[in-house]
């Protein structure tokens, strides 16, 4: 399913033993935790929305939707197998996919309005995770929104993986990148318990692009 490169982390190799495993661990409710990210990212009509570590380019699909015809959705991954089978499969004339790591986005400095980033940073290699922060806030234009997002399971299945392993959803608690966010200069943290097994943090890069001081405050219960 996945390979591992040491500049780019854990690669999709395998897009159908991906799609399977996201079918099984949301219990069969992918598409609604999809629809759910889009409205939480607040992507509207008109503006430019990407998605970082896109793999099978669904949460491209879901934003597409939210920007309309008048938008564009862009997914970007260092998988060359999911963005020439992305390629292939969407012809929205609206959506558009290019290969690249987080660390190293190969856009223009605030071309887009939002930008998402799920199940993703736990992949980057732990040297690389400030770089991709930092690319974020590059390609968001002041006033942009960033949604990140990964694994939050309900206590019974944590109970369930602690007994082989302890509780390996620990380094992928959303909330570790809070920190990181407010040191790059995003304000107005908020985090989201989804329903969907999945903890969702949200920032805005303000407007005027004030340089980086650490002093956002945080709500949403991240304290």
């Amino acid at each position: 399913m996945f390979v591992d490169n040491s500049d780019t982390g854990l690669v999709i190799a395998g897009l159908r033993r991906y799609n399977v495993f996201t079918a099984v661990f949301f219990l069969g409710r992918h598409r609604r935790l999809l629809t759910e990210l889009a409205a939480i990212s607040r992507a509207a009509p008109g503006e430019r929305a990407l998605d970082i570590g896109c793999g099978p380019g669904k949460l491209v699909r879901a934003l597409g939707a939210a920007v309309g015809g008048s938008g564009v959705a862009v997914g970007v991954d260092p998988s060359e197998t999911a963005i020439t089978d992305n390629r292939r499969r969407d012809r929205a004339a609206n959506h558009r996919y290019e290969r690249g790591p987080a660390q190293e986005l190969p856009f223009a400095d605030a071309e887009f309005d939002v930008v998402t980033c799920t199940f993703v940073m736990h992949h980057v290699p732990e040297q690389h995770r400030d770089a991709a922060l930092a690319e974020m806030w590059r390609v968001l234009r002041p006033g942009g929104r960033v949604l990140l997002a990964d694994a939050a399971p309900a206590p019974w299945m944590r109970r369930v993986f602690a007994r082989r392993s302890g509780d390996p959803f620990a380094e992928v608690d959303i909330r570790r990148y809070a920190e990181q966010l407010r040191a790059v200069g995003f304000t107005d943290l908020d985090y989201t318990d989804s329903r969907y097994q999945t903890g969702i943090l949200t920032a805005v890069k303000p407007e005027g692009s004030a340089p980086p001081d650490g002093s956002a405050d945080v709500v949403g219960g991240l304290g």
